[in-house]
């Protein structure tokens, strides 16, 4: 129970950090920073890559 605990923890905070990343990039973008879209960019990269890491790793340990 204390893993699942755990995890949802990094789930939430690496949303939150993905949502302040996204919306960084996209002001960035808006102003004329053509960094921003890499950086929004980064920012799904590195959220998907955890909610896979996080999803397989719950399946294979219940």
């Amino acid at each position: 129970m204390e893993q699942r605990s755990r995890s949802r923890m990094y789930f939430i905070t690496a949303s939150v950090a993905f949502l302040v990343l996204a919306m960084s990039g996209t002001a960035l973008a808006v102003m004329g920073n053509g960094a921003g879209w890499l950086l929004v960019a980064i920012a799904v990269v590195l959220w998907g890559g955890l909610y896979l890491t996080l999803t397989y790793t719950r399946r294979s340990h219940p």
